[in-house]
């Protein structure tokens, strides 16, 4: 019986209400947890992976030399490598746009409480109703404009969810991506006049570092600054600069440079006073119900593709 090895937890897969293929042994294990990913591909002839968790490493497919496919589930395909699967000629395919309403609404939800806050009223009677609205910080509305640092599918999906706010969107300009309805700025005037940051970039050689302290810098001092892309991209210890010395409106972090993020990440030292206007999030923007299943049903689909001599869907770009 072919075997899928398929680097998410097996609860994931069962909530999502996608139903198991017929004459398949699927094997689960948790991505970034090496020994379970280890012990799941060893002899294994297809293997679905998340994005970004864990590295798809050669001494890693090395341990199933039948594999025919290697498919991940996000938009990402950095944690792979692309060289050695050419080599053996091993199909390597992502799922772009897949998770992108997930993604999107998440960084729009960052946005909405870190620009105008939000306190849970716990109980009933006068006390707990003057203690929430005490606690209530001064919020602001959605207004100004809206910078969009990568205009793909998830950055094209959030700027269609800010636009209806009735705000101001603009976008990154980069070849290859156009919008006649978005207007495209060079990243240093979007980062310097934006009420509004967005970063939905893939983690490139290209963006490597692109948000750097000078650019953390050009931010307006309210501003606030949404990080769903990858980490690296965007100076973390800058960002935390920034926030640490009474700049930014806000900073919403679903990636780090480190995942998982290290104890000692400038983040979880900052005073109690810049923490308040910190939300981070433990990279699960793309990880929606409705995203894992679309996700799930398109790499089990490539596995019967491939099972049946037909070319998957989805190849990543050739390097």
């Amino acid at each position: 019986m072919p075997v899928i090895a398929f680097f998410w937890p097996e609860e994931d897969f069962r909530l999502s209400g996608v139903q198991p293929p017929e004459g398949y042994e699927m094997r689960f294990a948790r991505g970034g947890d090496r020994a379970a990913m280890e012990a799941a591909v060893t002899g294994a002839d297809y293997l679905v992976a998340a994005s970004g968790f864990g590295q798809i490493d050669r001494p890693l497919l090395e341990r199933a030399p039948d594999l025919r496919l290697v498919q991940l589930t996000g938009a990402g395909y950095d944690t792979v490598d692309r060289a050695y699967c050419a080599e053996r000629g091993i199909p390597a395919c992502y799922c772009p746009g897949m998770n992108a309403p997930s993604v999107a609404q998440l960084a729009v939800l960052f946005a909405l409480t870190l620009r105008r806050g939000h306190v849970r009223l716990e109980g009933g009677g006068r006390e707990a109703w003057v203690a929430a609205r005490q606690g209530n910080l001064p919020g602001r509305e959605l207004t100004g404009r809206v910078g969009i640092v990568g205009y793909g599918k998830i950055g094209r999906c959030a700027a269609q969810i800010f636009a209806g706010f009735g705000v101001e969107v603009v976008r990154l300009e980069r070849k290859g991506q156009d919008d006649p309805n978005v207007p495209a700025l060079a990243l240093d005037e979007l980062l310097s006049t934006s009420d509004v940051v967005v970063v939905t970039l893939p983690a490139t050689a290209e963006t490597r570092g692109l948000i750097d302290a000078r650019r953390v810098g050009l931010l307006k001092d309210d501003a606030v600054l949404v990080n769903v892309a990858r980490g690296g991209i965007v100076d973390d210890a800058a960002v935390a600069a920034a926030l640490a010395a009474g700049r930014l409106g806000g900073v919403g972090f679903d990636v780090f440079d480190e995942e998982p993020m290290r104890t000692d990440h400038p983040f979880l030292a900052l005073p109690e006073d810049a923490r308040k206007r910190l939300i981070l999030s433990p990279h699960i923007a793309g990880q929606a119900i409705d995203a894992k299943a679309r996700a799930f049903r398109f790499a089990l689909d490539n596995v019967a593709r491939v099972a049946r001599g037909e070319e998957p869907q989805g190849r990543v770009p050739a390097l």
